[in-house]
C-alpha cells in the first residue's frame, strides 16, 4: 500500500511487535515490563504461532563449546549470548508459575539440555504481562508495510479483518513472524526445486512477512538460508494436519540405516533426525528409506523421545497414515521387498554389507559415507523398512541481527527502530539446530529490551491512542 492511501485509524505506541509466537510474546512482555507501551499484533485468528503446536521442550546447547561443535557455521556472537542467557530465562519462566520440569532432559537432538514446560501457559502469561502493563494484544491484524521517516523505522501500516487500514506509529518495531517456511518462492530460491516436496510442519501464517518487511528497510542477508528445522515423516501420507505433526515424526531415524531411492547411504545416521531431514531433501525425489531391526522396533520406535511427546508406536502410526512399508524375517528378504519399490537390489545389498562391515570395525567410511563408532547395523529379525520424506517447521536463515536484536543493514550497521527475533533472524542455527522455544524466547527478550530502551530514551511518544481504546484484553480486530 502507498502512504497516500487513506488510513482509517492511527495509534501511537512505544513498541510494535509483529507476530505472537514464543519470540514475539517474549519481546512484547520484556518491552512492557521495561515501561514501554506495547501492541502485539497477530495476523491469524489465534495467538501462539508454531510455538503453540510444539511439545513444550525449552532446550538449547549446554555450553558455548557444545554450541560451536554442533553448529560450527552458526554466528558465534549469538550462540554465546544464547547459552549465557539460558539459566536466567529459565528462572524467569519458573517465576511465572507455569509448569517447568524440575529434572532436565539430556542429549536432546543428541547434544542439548532442556526442560519440559507448559508452553500454552507461558504464552498466556506473556500476554497477560503485556496487558497488565497497559499494552494490547490483537489478532486479525496483518502488517503490510513498515513506515519510515527517511532514516528510521517509525511504525507499521496494517489491515484488520474487515480491510480497514490501521497505522501504528512507534519508535521501535520488532519482527517475530516465525520464518519463511510457508513461502514457496523463497524456499525454492534458497533450497532448490526439491523444496517443492517439503511438507509444511508449521503454522500456516509463517510466510516470510518479517523477511520481506526487513528487506524493505534495507536489511542485509544472512548465512543458513538453505537450512531449516523439521522431522522425517512417512511417505506418502493420506492427510497432514496440525494434530499429525508430532505423532508422524520418525524421531528414531538416527538408529536406522537410511538410504535414498537408489539404495545408497548419504549421511551419518547418528547425527539425528533433524539433520537427516535436511539431508534427504537434496536426494533424488527427496525421499529416503529407513531400515532397522526388531531391537529398534521394540525400543526406540515406541519410546518417548523427550517429555511432552507421549509414548506411541511411531511405525504403526506411520503405516496407518499411509506410509510405504514392508517387513521380512531376514535382511535379504527385506532387500528383495524394497527392490519391488524400484530400488536397485544389488546396490542396496552392497550398501548394507559395507555398512555392517565398517560398523563392526568400530566405524569409519563405507562407500564414501561416514559410519559412526556408535552405529549399530540391523541384526535381529524381523526387519523393517519405511519410506520417509522431509518436512519443514521453520527456517534458519533470515533477518541479519546483532546480539541485541537490532536489525542490521548490508554494511552490518543497525537500522534505527527495527528489531527481530526468533525464526525471523538468521544464523543462530545453521544446519545444526540450537533449539526452538528457548532461542525464540531468549532472542525475543533481547529485542524487547533493546526496543524498550529506544522507546524510552528521547524518542518515546506519550502513550495514548488517537482512537478511543477498549479494555486491555486479547482482542480480535472487528
Amino acid at each position: 500500500m502507498s502512504f497516500s492511501e487513506s488510513v482509517d485509524e492511527n495509534h501511537h505506541m512505544d513498541v510494535v511487535v509483529v507476530g505472537s509466537g514464543i519470540s514475539g510474546s517474549a519481546a512484547a512482555m520484556t518491552a512492557a515490563r521495561r515501561g514501554a507501551r506495547v501492541v502485539l499484533l497477530e495476523k491469524q485468528g489465534s495467538f501462539g504461532g508454531s510455538a503453540a503446536l510444539s511439545a513444550g521442550m525449552f532446550w538449547t546447547a549446554p555450553t558455548e563449546e557444545a554450541y560451536n561443535a554442533r553448529i560450527p557455521l552458526g554466528k558465534a556472537e549469538l550462540g554465546a549470548r544464547l547459552v549465557g542467557d539460558y539459566q536466567e530465562a529459565l528462572s524467569e519462566l519458573r517465576a511465572s508459575g507455569a509448569r517447568v520440569a524440575t529434572e532436565p532432559k539430556l542429549n536432546i537432538m543428541t547434544f542439548g539440555i532442556g526442560y519440559s514446560t507448559d508452553i500454552h501457559a507461558i504464552l498466556d502469561w506473556c500476554r497477560q504481562e503485556v496487558r497488565r502493563a497497559g499494552g494490547e494484544t490483537l489478532t486479525g491484524i496483518t502488517v503490510t508495510e513498515l513506515t519510515h521517516d527517511g532514516g528510521s523505522v517509525t511504525g507499521v501500516t496494517a489491515r484488520d479483518a474487515n480491510g480497514r487500514v490501521v497505522r501504528y506509529s512507534a519508535p521501535a518495531v520488532v519482527l517475530t513472524t516465525g520464518g519463511f517456511q510457508g513461502a514457496r518462492d523463497e524456499l525454492t530460491r534458497h533450497m532448490g526445486p526439491n523444496a517443492d516436496r517439503l511438507l509444511l510442519r508449521s503454522n500456516p501464517g509463517s510466510v516470510g512477512d518479517g523477511l520481506r518487511l526487513a528487506r524493505s528497510a534495507g536489511t542485509g542477508g544472512t548465512t543458513a538460508m538453505s537450512t531449516f528445522y523439521g522431522h522425517l515423516l512417512p511417505f506418502p501420507v493420506s492427510r497432514f494436519e496440525t494434530a499429525d505433526y508430532l505423532p508422524y515424526s520418525q524421531y528414531y531415524s538416527g538408529s536406522t540405516v537410511m538410504v535414498n531411492v537408489r539404495g545408497e547411504r548419504f549421511a551419518d545416521e547418528t547425527k539425528g533426525d533433524e539433520l537427516l531431514n535436511q539431508d534427504v531433501t537434496f536426494q533424488p525425489e527427496a525421499r529416503g528409506i529407513l531400515i532397522f531391526d526388531n531391537h529398534v522396533r521394540t525400543t526406540e520406535v515406541i519410546q518417548e523421545p523427550f517429555p511432552g511427546l507421549g509414548t506411541i508406536d511411531r511405525l504403526a502410526t506411520a503405516i496407518e497414515a499411509g506410509g510405504t512399508y514392508t517387513e521380512a524375517e531376514t535382511l535379504d528378504g527385506l532387500v528383495q521387498k524394497i527392490a519391488a519399490w524400484g530400488v536397485d537390489q544389488d546396490k542396496l545389498t552392497a550398501t548394507l554389507e559395507q555398512y555392517a562391515t565398517v560398523a563392526g570395525q568400530g566405524g569409519g567410511t563405507a562407500l564414501g559415507v561416514p559410519v559412526s563408532p556408535a552405529a549399530r547395523p540391523p541384526q535381529t529379525g524381523p526387519f523393517y523398512a519405511l519410506m520417509v520424506q522431509p518436512s519443514i517447521t521453520f527456517t534458519f536463515g533470515g533477518v541479519r541481527t546483532n546480539s541485541s536484536g537490532e536489525a542490521l543493514d548490508h554494511d552490518g550497521l543497525p537500522i534505527p527502530g527495527l528489531y527481530a527475533a526468533g525464526a525471523d533472524i538468521g544464523g543462530l542455527s545453521n544446519y545444526g539446530y540450537a533449539g526452538g522455544l528457548a532461542p525464540g524466547y531468549i532472542t525475543g527478550r533481547w529485542a524487547g529490551r533493546a526496543a524498550a530502551e529506544r522507546a524510552t530514551l528521547g524518542t518515546r511518544r506519550t502513550p495514548e491512542l488517537i482512537y478511543a481504546g477498549e479494555p486491555a484484553t486479547d482482542k480480535e480486530a472487528s
